[in-house]
């Protein structure tokens, strides 16, 4: 899985690949208000960061997917975003010898050829290993005090009061409610 999310070969002309947007340094995500997909086009929402996504129900800003395995055939196909086929996808994976080995050791009892299916398997067993339950906020509410800083504590309070809401929606320890 950790190859491909960050080989070009996913995207439709060589170019991109799902690290282009789910950027390891920028949590998993570009920090983009509007991600920026295939020949540099604009797309319509930001790319969400890939922490904890092991954890997560459903995927998508608006819900309408509930496994990893069909989330990533959005993107992967979307003509903006990676702009491939499942054919050519299908077709660049199999043409190449590194990852016909990769494959068959992922896969020992599974045909010579990648299929799919095995494609967003791999991808989704490489983001559900990104975990992340050990940051300096989540030392801060086991009892580390030190691990916040005085300012960032401040922000905290803001975000956790009344005024702000914010957690409301954003309830830890994954900082959504899934809604």
């Amino acid at each position: 899985g950790r190859y491909l999310f960050f080989d070009p070969i996913l995207s439709g002309d060589g170019t991109w690949s799902c690290a282009s947007c789910h950027q390891p340094e920028k949590g998993f995500s570009d920090g983009l208000d509007r991600s920026i997909g295939i020949e540099e086009q604009t797309v319509n929402r930001s790319a969400p960061s890939l922490w904890n996504v092991a954890f997560l129900k459903l995927f998508f800003w608006d819900g309408r997917d509930s496994t990893l395995e069909s989330q990533m055939q959005g993107p992967l196909f979307s003509e903006d975003e990676m702009g491939n086929t499942p054919e050519k996808l299908k077709t660049d994976l199999n043409a190449s010898e590194a990852y016909l080995a990769l494959f068959q050791q992922a896969f020992p009892q599974s045909n010579k050829n990648i299929e799919l299916d095995e494609v967003y398997l791999a991808i989704a067993a490489f983001q559900s290993s990104l975990i992340s339950l050990n940051s300096r906020y989540d030392q801060y509410a086991h009892g580390f005090h030190g691990a916040l800083n005085k300012k960032e504590i401040e922000g905290m309070n803001v975000f956790r009061s009344f005024v702000a809401r914010c957690a409301e929606c954003h309830t830890p320890p994954l900082f959504t409610n899934q809604q």
